[in-house]
């Protein structure tokens, strides 16, 4: 497994950069991709050679600070080769009291019966903005699990594209947002389903506290003749106050007659049923809710598959809910 910076891949594997950078990430069809790309110093390099198994999850830890307001370009790019496995998990976070810009360019390839699992984890501050894009291209028979929970921010703008090329591909997609204050979460996704027996499955779910807004939008794009795609997306959001905003809007565009698609999203609010049966068990109203809110947001980080990742991820979530 090779892990440096764009410059020096550039120079030691120079034929696998040009073939790969800015090759998803077009600047004109995106402005952030524009500015990130126009401004973007360096970068990060992942790459994973043929039939290589890395077994440990590779952390990248990015921490904002500056005595100024600060502006971050970011940039990654992934390549896994045929039969190759790796786990990143990237964390953010922000430790000055400053207004902080970040953008973030993420191109993923993976190619032939390659295996990713990619876990963003946010925990920055109300005067973070970050704009966020990240585009995935899967071969045949390759396996993408992306995970991206944000707990703390001010203003978040994830863009996430998939295009599976191969037959017999999979992709996974899970999101986990809790936010309050006058928080705002945007997940946009596209999922291009332009090959034959692909899987995809898409699974946000929000909790919105206090004057926080979070907004949703999924669309799953089957080609003509990518035949037996199955699709399912779905997006559960909880409105923990009158005061809290969600807007959801999950969309199929469907071009192949032998598919099986669904699409569905709910808005609603705390259950006081629920409440008020754990209240006559001995929890306070607040405890009542905590709990609620664990469970509903449980189902999505415990999907990961490795449990010592998956217990920090839910202390994280507990943390959060502790300042709710």
């Amino acid at each position: 497994m090779v892990v440096c910076s764009l410059k020096q891949a550039a120079e030691d594997y120079p034929d696998r950069v040009s073939a790969c950078y800015g090759k998803l990430a077009r600047t004109e069809k995106d402005a952030i991709n524009a500015l990130n790309t126009m401004l973007a110093q360096d970068g990060l390099f992942i790459y994973v050679p043929r039939g290589v198994v890395v077994e440990r999850t590779l952390q990248v830890v990015n921490i904002l600070r500056s005595d100024v307001d600060l502006m971050a370009n970011r940039r990654v790019l992934v390549v896994l080769e045929e039969n190759a496995q790796a786990r990143l998990l990237f964390c953010d976070h922000a430790m000055d009291d400053r207004n902080f810009l970040t953008t973030q360019v993420v191109e993923v390839f993976a190619a032939e019966n390659a295996r990713l699992e990619l876990y963003e984890l946010e925990e920055t501050h109300v005067q973070n903005r970050r704009f966020s894009n990240m585009y995935v291209r899967q071969q045949r028979g390759s396996v993408v699990n992306l995970y991206n929970i944000t707990l703390h921010n001010g203003q978040t703008r994830n863009r996430t594209d998939l295009v599976l090329d191969g037959e017999g591909a999979e992709s996974n997609l899970y999101g986990c947002v809790i936010a309050d204050k006058e928080q705002r979460v945007d997940n946009n996704t596209l999922i291009d389903h332009r090959a034959e027996h692909c899987v995809s499955n898409q699974l946000y779910k929000y909790v919105m506290d206090e004057r926080s807004v979070g907004a949703f939008a999924g669309r799953i794009l089957v080609r003509q003749g990518a035949q037996h795609t199955i699709s399912n997306e779905r997006n559960a959001n909880l409105c923990a106050t009158k005061e809290a905003r969600m807007y959801s809007q999950p969309m199929l565009e469907i071009y192949a007659d032998d598919v099986k698609c669904s699409h569905g999203a709910t808005v609603g609010q705390m259950d006081s049923e629920a409440v008020l049966y754990m209240r006559q068990r001995g929890l306070s109203e607040v405890q009542a809710r905590r709990l609620q809110i664990e469970g509903f947001v449980g189902d999505v980080v415990r999907r990961c598959g490795v449990e010592p990742l998956c217990e920090t991820m839910m202390e994280a979530v507990r943390a959060k809910m502790e300042k709710l």
